[in-house]
């Protein structure tokens, strides 16, 4: 009965153990798939993205007499960004009006002003490319109407021109090629000079465009904004067509296509418009700005209020995030220790002595670090032997040891500055408490047990801590960490199931071997 309960009690908590691995584990790949696939982290460091610094630089005269100033801005999308926005108003009021089909508006305002005025607005801008899709309501079917604008004669040749379109094409793709070749490649035609809409310049033919796929039941647009080539103190603000056809979304741009754009507004509009000034000076600026992707993407989540905020280091003080910088990568250190004793059989000083070696390690550089540490241990070994016959107490004997280690610590500093060598120099970053604890363990092994036993122990934790010191101070393992703190959980859940582990280690299958090839015969 009793073999009974224990069997159902090892059971229950085996299956507990998995459980709450599993849960663990679930509850940070979701964190971590949400910030890698929705917020667009990126895996590895050191990646780099191109932003533009964006700004509308406005100057112009006032008369004593109402001024009105509307201009366009950027405003975020599913497949555009802008952050870091700032306006310049002085004694203007500044209202903000946002429309879902045209864009949104900077409307500066001021009664009676005079003298000259100046205006600016900056942003930081991560633009679109050709393979950004366009937003879902166009997707939908247009209306096959023509347009509205026309008068009868006009609406007439229109729907002439338009059906002869529709005839020549085989599907709505071709139809929209067609289409466009009419009005931007042989652009002699007499129908399409009849039709064209009192625009400037490209509008007018970007616009007949737009109409002509809306009136086959293609829905489209006209984009307008900047191309992200160049630094240019005077850009130019483009324009272009935006269409859905056949299940994919398209753009034409009238000349080369740019490999990245920032859409401002949609519509014939102008982009700036100004009431009650003169002598008006616009400028449009863009500046491209290299950041590392990882900040860029915390900024934008940070002023986005998302809740992958939560798990992140950003919000605490810089000198704080540096001291987790190192803290955070301490658990990769530790389920590698687990994994060493559990599976492999490695016998150890202390159960995180090694992790506390390689911690130190990362001040002096591995190679540096083992030849020291090796050095201690060797001196304080001896101190502590000599001080066995002695007789002394624990703790007194303790702080002579340590007492000697700081002397032995001094003096190889001062022995590799006179010879001109910086590695002697980072000795007084070890940790004296670790390395005295380190020794009288150590000694105590040797005497209980044997000088081989002590040594193989004092190797092992040498082994382990030269191991974690090279996992802690992976680029990848800290950025990942950092960056991704709920991948702790993981290691977590890494380390219950290692703690389940009751099958032979790799040394003891080493030591067992001759007894199992015995019992095979």
């Amino acid at each position: 009965m009793q073999t009974t309960n224990v069997t159902y009690l090892s059971v229950t908590s085996t299956f507990h153990t998995r459980l709450l691995a599993l849960v663990l584990t679930v509850i940070a790949l979701t964190i971590f798939g949400i910030k890698v696939f929705q917020y667009k982290y990126p895996l590895t460091p050191g990646a780099q993205t191109t932003t533009w610094d964006f700004e509308v630089y406005l100057d112009f005269d006032t008369a004593n007499q109402p001024v009105r100033i509307e201009t366009f801005i950027p405003s975020n999308s599913d497949t555009r960004s802008v952050s870091q926005e700032q306006y310049y108003n002085g004694a203007f009021g500044l209202r903000l009006e946002s429309d879902d089909e045209d864009g949104r508006k900077a409307i500066w305002t001021y009664r009676y002003p005079d003298d000259r005025k100046v205006l600016r607005y900056r942003a930081r801008l991560e633009g679109e490319t050709q393979r950004s899709p366009l937003p879902a309501e166009m997707h939908r079917p247009a209306d096959r109407e023509p347009p509205g604008s026309l008068n009868d004669l006009e609406r007439q040749a229109f729907i002439v021109w338009s059906s002869d379109m529709r005839r020549r094409s085989a599907d709505n793709e071709s139809l929209a090629e067609l289409i466009l070749q009419e009005i931007f490649v042989e652009k002699d035609a007499d129908e399409i000079e009849a039709l064209l809409p009192a625009l400037p310049p490209p509008l007018d033919r970007l616009t007949l465009a737009a109409e002509a796929l809306q009136s086959q039941g293609i829905r489209a647009r006209v984009a307008n904004g900047v191309y992200l080539d160049e630094a240019r103190r005077r850009t130019e603000v483009q324009h272009w067509l935006e269409y859905h056809v056949e299940g994919r979304d398209k753009r034409y741009f009238i000349g080369p296509d740019p490999k990245e754009f920032f859409t401002i507004w949609y519509g014939t509009e102008e982009m700036i418009r100004a009431d009650g000034v003169f002598d008006f000076e616009p400028q449009v600026s863009i500046q491209p700005i290299d950041s590392s992707t990882s900040d860029v993407v915390r900024k934008a989540a940070r002023e986005a209020r998302n809740p992958v905020e939560l798990f992140s280091f950003d919000r605490l003080p810089v000198t704080t995030q540096l001291v987790y910088q190192v803290l955070i990568t301490i658990p990769a250190g530790i389920v590698l220790l687990v994994f060493m004793r559990q599976f492999i059989g490695i016998e150890t000083l202390g159960t995180f002595m090694p992790i506390l070696i390689g911690i130190a390690f990362r001040e002096t550089a591995l190679l540096n670090g083992i030849i020291l540490f090796t050095m201690l241990v060797a001196l304080g070994l001896a101190m502590r032997f000599y001080l066995e016959k002695l007789r002394l107490l624990l703790v007194p004997r303790l702080a002579v040891v340590l007492i000697f280690i700081v002397i032995c610590m001094a003096v190889i500093a001062q022995v590799f500055n006179g010879a001109n060598m910086r590695m002697g120099l980072s000795i007084s970053l070890f940790p004296m408490v670790i390395l005295t604890m380190t020794i009288e363990r150590m000694s105590i092994m040797w005497e209980e047990y044997s000088a081989e036993d002590a040594i193989k122990a004092g190797a092992g934790s040498l082994l382990i801590a030269s191991l974690s010191y090279l996992v802690m101070t992976n680029q990848h393992v800290e950025y990942l960490l950092f960056n991704f703190p709920e991948l702790l959980l993981i290691l977590m859940a890494a380390c219950l199931l290692m703690g389940k582990y009751t099958g032979l280690r790799v040394s003891e299958i080493i030591r067992f071997r001759e007894l199992a090839k015995q019992a095979e015969k």
